[in-house]
């Protein structure tokens, strides 16, 4: 899985690098196995608030020192940014280490891109958004439904942080220590 959202990670850069595109005016081409849509609102910094956009440089630097070694690119995109702080501010009341597993479990989920649908699983479900809420069970748990709804970042991490303060990590396989 992760090998697909690599490839529509680096699809995304090179559009954008390449034809001056904004992540607000266009979504990554799909990979197999991964449906892409039109970034959703407040994903991007522009989106947010001037306090909320003065964050975003130290967000990056935590970020990147969180996902270490698995960082597989040379730096984070303004949307990956932007989904980790969503994630900070949904993770915040479960403290500093549930904030640093979720960050790695969207890494590996969806490269902290809120936009990839991953519709390829064996039983028909699709997995959505920055944690890849699957539709056979976590994301309707988590009060959502298939739809580009559920892509927003803050949403999506939201409803991870009240997925493991109800149930736990076990949706993701555990947490994901330091």
């Amino acid at each position: 899985m992760s090998q697909r959202i690599r490839i529509v990670t680096i699809a995304l850069l090179a559009v954008m690098s390449l034809g001056g595109i904004t992540a607000t005016a266009q979504a990554a081409p799909s990979a197999p196995g991964k449906v892409t849509y039109p970034m959703p609102p407040r994903a991007v910094p522009e989106q947010l608030r001037p306090a909320a956009q003065a964050a975003l440089p130290g967000i990056a630097v935590k970020t990147t020192r969180i996902i270490g070694e698995a960082m597989d690119q040379p730096e984070l995109t303004p949307v990956q940014v932007v989904s980790a702080w969503h994630i900070r501010a949904a993770f915040r009341s479960l403290g500093a280490p549930a904030f640093r597993s979720a960050v790695r479990i969207a890494w590996r989920e969806s490269r902290l891109l809120p936009n990839v649908v991953n519709d390829t699983n064996s039983n028909g479900t699709n997995d959505w958004g920055l944690f890849q809420l699957n539709d056979g069970g976590t994301l309707q748990y988590a009060g959502g439904e298939p739809g580009e709804s559920v892509l927003r970042p803050r949403w999506n991490a939201r409803a991870a942080a009240r997925l493991v303060a109800e149930v736990g990590w076990g949706p993701w396989g555990g947490m994901l220590g330091e």
